[in-house]
């Protein structure tokens, strides 16, 4: 069994990439699982995984190392019920340090188990470009020092969503790239193409976990990153008598980050899943994409409809009662409006700081 660590700040698009690689892998008669990770218990990735066919599992309430008993159960739980040939592990994306708290942890542990451990790590392409040309992240310098550390962590990163970059930008862009992270392997993906996700899979069999270095790292400042993150999760229904709960959601979504933006809040991420008629459909927006152009897709998408239920994951630079306030605010435009709204599994906080169940430095 192969052990593919996925890591990568909030919104660089790692569950995309495993679906489709995972889709991949199925078409070879290989078996496979991928173990999601969050802060929070309501998953958008882990519905995602599930239309998609794949077998999946979670880890919530804290990151992989935080909660490393509960990744080891889980490990042991896909083992027995599908005994996969490739498990992908998925780490919340506000989490750094997986060298030292869970790949040396589980080749301690589990390594006559295993025929590999790799780690990449995803970037969104337009963020690792401002970064390269030194400017300024959106997000504080505690957070952005988390992204960095990520990035210095893994030898392999995967630059992701490179189709949203201008062309005529890419030569500059990898050659800042090289001069600035001379040592790093880089492959520029676009996880929506079959070719571009094969090509990260061979790369995944040529690099091992103990060719990594542990992080040296000030977890004073990595914890006060996280804590400058809000964390939202809640399920919502839209009703309506007329057909036009998709209409009411759109205007929710649309709502809600044009309040992100007029507060200028940064996104790390927010997904949405979106089903009705037994119709499921995945949405998402970071700070750096408006995500317009899946919005306006979703009427014709939809058509007609007198509910909707949408699962909300908001991961925002901001205090949690704020994030939770916007939302509220939105939904009672829609209920002034004369939609009926109900709301389930509502949570709303900032992680708490890390405490590696383990932490190998070696």
């Amino acid at each position: 069994m192969k052990i593919y660590l996925v890591g990568g700040f909030l919104g660089s698009g790692k569950t995309t990439a495993i679906a489709n690689a995972c889709q991949q892998l199925k078409k070879q008669g290989l078996k496979v699982g991928v173990i999601t990770n969050d802060q929070g218990q309501y998953l958008v990735d882990s519905e995602f995984l599930s239309a998609e066919g794949i077998s999946s599992a979670q880890v919530t309430g804290g990151c992989f190392c935080c909660n490393y008993d509960q990744l080891d159960e889980q490990i042991q739980r896909m083992t027995d019920s599908i005994s996969p040939d490739v498990i992908f592990a998925e780490s919340v994306g506000s989490c750094t340090d997986l060298v030292a708290t869970v790949l040396k942890p589980l080749l301690k542990f589990r390594g006559q188990e295993m025929e590999g451990m790799t780690l990449s790590c995803f970037v969104d392409a337009r963020m690792l470009m401002m970064h390269s040309t030194n400017k300024r992240l959106p997000f504080s310098a505690d957070t952005t020092y988390i992204w960095e550390k990520q990035i210095e962590e893994a030898s392999l990163i995967v630059v992701n969503k490179i189709d949203l970059v201008n062309t005529s930008d890419l030569p500059a862009f990898k050659q800042a790239l090289t001069a600035k992270y001379p040592d790093k392997r880089f492959l520029f993906q676009n996880s929506l193409q079959e070719d571009s996700v094969r090509e990260w899979l061979n790369e995944l069999d040529r690099y091992e976990a103990n060719e990594l270095i542990s992080l040296d790292l000030d977890y004073a400042k990595y914890g006060k990153g996280e804590a400058e993150l809000a964390w939202l999760d809640e399920q919502i229904t839209i009703k309506t008598f007329d057909g036009t709960a998709i209409k009411v959601a759109i205007d929710f979504i649309e709502g809600l980050t044009s309040g992100f933006k007029r507060e200028q809040l940064p996104i790390g991420h927010l997904k949405l899943m979106i089903t009705s008629n037994g119709t499921l459909r995945k949405i998402s927006f970071t700070t750096v994409s408006s995500g317009a152009a899946e919005t306006n897709e979703l009427k014709s998408f939809f058509g007609d409809s007198n509910e909707v239920q949408l699962t909300v994951n908001a991961r925002v630079q901001t205090a949690p009662e704020v994030l939770r306030g916007l939302l509220e605010v939105e939904l009672g435009l829609l209920r002034t409006a004369g939609a009926i709204i109900s709301e389930e599994n509502i949570a709303f906080f900032s992680p708490g700081f890390p405490t590696p169940t383990h932490q190998i430095t070696s």
